[in-house]
Formats: C-alpha cells, structure tokens, sequence
C-alpha cells in the first residue's frame, strides 16, 4: 500500500471509509460510556492494520475488519464488561463485507482534511507522547513501547490516555 511507503495522507481516506464500521461495532456492543473510548481503540487497530498489511496473505477489506473487531474484543475484555462478548463479533472473515461509498471529490478533499488533521495532532502531542502513539500505531505492546523508549509500561498508559484526551478535544 501506498501508506507503507510514506504516504501518508492516503490514511484518512481509509479512517473515514471504515470509521462508520468502527462507530457502529462500538455502538453496538459496547456500554454508551464505553464508546468513545473504543472507538478510538479500533481506529488505532485500523492504522496498525494500514502499516502491517501484506496483499499476497489477504484482502485489506477482510484483514482491517478483522482488525476492528478484535480491537472490540479487546477494549470489552479490558475494561470486564459483564456483557459477553456477541456471537456476531466472532463471524469468520470471509462473512465480513465493506461497502465503498467514496466519491472523487470527497476523496480530494479527505486528503486536504488529513493533512491539517495530522499536523494539528503532531502540534498537540509532546515529543515522547508523539514517539508512543507512533510505536503503538505500529502494533507494538505496552512492555515494547516502554522496553524501546525506556519507560514504564504505566507511563506508556497514560501517555496514551493523555493522548486520547488532547485528540478528543481538538476533534
């Protein structure tokens, strides 16, 4: 994909083609007050998608999906919801279809809106929350983040969570 190459304003363009899965996954099988935050989980797991994606294993429609729902998965089992996880979550990918729904002018203009969106975020962010979101975009764990930035896996956390903070309110 084009994103591994640096390319990175082809990224909102695929954020805001899967966002609607993503709310309506959250929506639909996490507690109200548990949304937001999980939203923003599964569109972390869209980018660590994005980056790993190899087209000669699979679909990136199936694989991203599959990336999604197991972001909901895991913030349910996270935060010991008493709701069971839904049957629903644990279709096999093969059942999971996307539907395409963008236009070219919305496309152009996706790409202007990221451009600004991601230098807003870089500006908000201090170097080492920066450093952090970037490892964990790139799939690493808390303890690799940490072990790479020599850190504690509890600092990791919160930099994470002042980093949801700071996005969700310039949003």
């Amino acid at each position: 994909m084009l994103i591994n190459n640096g390319e990175y304003e082809n990224l909102q363009i695929i954020i805001n083609r899967y966002l609607p899965l993503i709310i309506k996954m959250a929506k639909q099988y996490c507690p109200e007050n548990e949304v937001e935050d999980a939203v923003q989980e599964a569109t972390f797991a869209l980018y660590s998608a994005v980056k790993n994606f190899d087209s000669q294993k699979s679909v990136f429609s199936n694989f991203a999906s599959v990336c999604i729902k197991r972001a909901v998965i895991a913030h349910l089992r996270k935060n010991n919801t008493k709701k069971a996880i839904p049957e629903e979550l644990l279709l096999s990918i093969e059942e999971t279809k996307l539907a395409s729904f963008e236009s070219p002018e919305s496309i152009l203009i996706e790409k202007e809106d990221y451009k600004e969106l991601a230098d807003s975020i870089r500006l908000e962010l201090s170097n080492m929350e920066y450093k952090v979101l970037h490892l964990f975009l790139e799939g690493k764990t808390y303890s690799e983040i940490g072990a790479q930035m020599d850190i504690t896996e509890k600092a990791v956390g919160n930099a994470l969570s002042r980093i949801r903070k700071k996005i969700r309110n310039n949003g």
